[in-house]
């Protein structure tokens, strides 16, 4: 009895020393598939069809933390090229909320591998 009482107070410790957030993706970029789709060091989602919305994506990291100010990475696909690229700007994502991001023609990207 005591062990069971012992373990639902560390689990109740673990986890008040962890918050959460969850993200989602949304591909309108216009004949552009997104691969390999991260935040930070999250991944998010493995592959995104024009028009596609990924799944939400729980990222739990400690309370201090948050928020978690990250830019997305990803790689896009279309016409048979490839090429790696980051959002211009950072996403900010707060505990208890969901971010989503939209990725479509206007949004800035930069590609970090040319200087």
């Amino acid at each position: 009895m005591k062990a069971i009482i012992l373990l639902i107070v560390m689990s109740v410790l673990v986890t008040s020393c962890y918050k959460q957030g969850k993200i989602k993706v949304e591909n309108r970029v216009h004949n552009s598939k997104l691969d390999n789709i991260s935040f930070g060091n999250v991944s998010v989602y493995s592959s995104l069809l024009p028009g596609q919305t990924s799944d939400e994506v729980m990222v739990k990291d400690k309370k201090e933390s948050f928020p978690l100010i990250r830019q997305l990475e990803f790689y896009m696909e279309a016409n048979g090229n490839m090429v790696y690229l980051k959002t211009k700007y950072s996403y900010t994502l707060n505990s208890d909320e969901t971010l989503l991001i939209t990725i479509s023609d206007t949004t800035e990207l930069i590609n970090p591998l040319i200087k």
